[in-house]
């Protein structure tokens, strides 16, 4: 499955990796089945996974996937081939799979965590495994794109001037250097 597009026609491959300040969180649905006394592997785990905005910055919401990086068994061994990811949105050129994340608001805030998705992995030879290692990509905001944004919704509701407009962005791009 070839890459697709996510957010203003920009190819997911070409997203921003965020993972430094957009942090996954990922829980496993329901109990953990490797943790305990006894070994034991099961054929189906779900993750459940958000992402924590930790970048100071809004995201857009609608430009945030996860990338499958890899999932390791207990020796440290990549396993992803041998398992079966269900319900990913796609690849990567690269072929790691990722998924997007459902937004209800037009950007994640700083400091705030998104909708969830569930992550379904099929284990046919029963490895005990790690929770997968997860990338986050998409969009963050910057402080003049949500002045921008803002001004123009002031411009279409008629409260400014397409003249007091200008100048205001004039001012916040000088107040951004």
């Amino acid at each position: 499955m070839a890459s697709s597009f996510v957010w203003a026609e920009m190819p997911v491959d070409d997203l921003p990796d965020l993972t430094g300040g957009a942090l996954p969180v990922v829980q496993y649905k329901g109990r953990d089945p490797f943790s305990g006394r006894d070994l034991t592997s099961v054929s189906q785990v779900e993750y459940e996974v958000r992402i924590k905005n930790q970048t100071g910055d809004p995201l857009e919401a609608d430009s945030l996937i996860v990338v499958i990086d890899g999932i390791r068994e207990i020796s440290g061994k990549d396993v992803s081939s041998r398992l079966d990811i269900e319900g990913s949105d796609g690849s990567l050129q690269n072929g790691k799979l990722f998924f997007r994340i459902p937004s209800v608001e037009k950007e994640l805030p700083p400091f705030g965590e998104s909708e969830s998705i569930t992550i379904r992995v099929n284990n046919p030879d029963y490895l005990r495994f790690y929770p997968p290692t997860i990338r986050v990509k998409g969009i963050r905001r910057s402080a003049k794109a949500a002045v921008k944004e803002l001004l123009e919704s002031l411009m279409q509701k008629g409260v400014l001037h397409p003249e007091e407009a200008a100048k205001a962005m004039e001012s916040a791009g000088e107040g951004s250097r």
